[in-house]
């Protein structure tokens, strides 16, 4: 047998061990604690990414989806922060969801993984704001803006919704280094959408921006709002002077 075909057979092996035979030439006992070693290494890391969601699952209901992880994932990235990608990857769009999933899995597997990917994101130190009526602003890059349709920030074990209830996050990372959630109204969500879409805007434009979205107030209002809240999310380190790449 070819070193490639071998090299297939045992991998094949390893991924699915009930599925796929055996390589006559290695020893069962090594072939066992191989695959334990491989699948406990990509498993504890899918654990520690996604406590949360592993909290709603009996032990045997969430080794079975482990395994079937381990058993399409492909190792293309020597970096083990993206297991956790590729986890949330295979459950957008490998997985079938079952029975037992609760509606709102996709979303917290997705808010999981965005607050490990913000804690280890690197990024340069924003510029700070001296005029924010008159500089060109931007969204911090270690700031996201999310719309969910259930409360992922609030489930846990004891509290698992099964009806909608929209919720509008920024998740940021501060200045300790600590990834934490800020909930919004909808008018901050558009605001800081547009910002986040549209670096290099003053506080003018966007409030030119939005004002189609929001009628009901007048355009005074709507600076004064804006301005109240842009300047929050600047003292917060959210929101910077703009700076071209």
């Amino acid at each position: 047998m070819k070193f490639q075909q071998l090299q297939q057979q045992f991998v094949s092996y390893l991924r699915e061990p009930d599925k796929n035979e055996r390589p006559v030439d290695i020893e069962q006992e090594r072939l066992d604690v191989y695959r334990e070693l491989l699948f406990n290494n990509v498993s504890g890391f899918v654990c520690a990414a996604f406590p949360v969601l592993k909290s709603l699952y009996s032990d045997q209901a969430w080794l079975l989806r482990l395994q079937l992880f381990f058993a399409g994932y492909r190792c293309e990235n020597p970096f083990f922060l993206s297991i956790a990608q590729s986890f949330l990857d295979f459950l957008q769009h490998q997985y079938q969801l079952q029975p037992d999933d609760p509606v709102f899995m996709l979303e917290l597997a997705h808010y999981e993984w965005l607050e490990l990917e913000l804690a280890t994101r690197k990024a340069e130190p924003g510029r700070p704001i001296c005029d924010l009526k008159q500089q060109a602003l931007q969204l911090s890059d270690l700031a996201s803006v999310q719309a969910y349709q259930y409360p992922v920030h609030k489930i846990c074990l004891e509290f698992q919704p099964t009806e909608t209830e929209a919720s509008f996050l920024l998740i940021h990372r501060n200045s300790d280094d600590e990834v934490k959630f800020i909930a919004l109204n909808q008018l901050t969500t558009l605001l800081l959408q547009v910002l986040g879409q549209q670096p290099g805007l003053t506080l003018a434009e966007l409030v030119s921006q939005l004002s189609p979205y929001v009628p009901q107030l007048d355009p005074a209002q709507l600076l004064s709002g804006a301005e109240t809240i842009l300047r929050d999310f600047a003292e917060k380190g959210i929101v910077h002077a703009f700076q071209a790449d």
